[in-house]
């Protein structure tokens, strides 16, 4: 499921520094954060809880968000969000048990928060001086 997030940023607006305390404030809370630089822009995985028993449950959070910048404008694609898990937990729940079912709805409804979670992030660490 892709989504996207453009906001107006300052002239002087340094992407790196942004995509470093954005990973910073993540590995914080538990998140892995791998970082690569493009071009024009940073590519940024969170993960969290993905794989072994959390795959099973549907429990893990992964998102794969790109940003770049154009002019005054930073724009965030997010792709490559974590469902696998979510999809094995939501079967297993349904053919087996009913516990991986619930914990899977759970994994959804966090695995959906996720990009609103990080594009509110980023405006803060925007409108902020890092």
């Amino acid at each position: 499921m892709a989504d996207n997030f453009m906001t107006n940023v300052p002239e002087d607006f340094n992407l790196e520094q942004m995509a470093v305390a954005l990973g910073k404030q993540y590995q914080a809370i538990g998140y892995g954060v791998q970082m690569a630089k493009m071009k024009n822009g940073v590519r940024i995985k969170f993960e969290k809880n993905c794989g072994g028993v959390n795959m099973l449950l549907g429990m893990g959070e992964g998102i794969t968000a790109t940003c770049m910048l154009q002019k005054d404008t930073l724009i965030v694609n997010y792709s490559e969000g974590d469902w696998t898990g979510k999809w094995i937990g939501l079967g297993v729940g349904w053919f087996l048990c009913f516990i991986p079912f619930v914990t899977a709805l759970i994994g959804v409804f966090k695995q959906l928060e996720l990009p609103k979670k990080i594009s509110n992030d980023i405006q803060m660490l925007v409108g902020t001086s890092f």
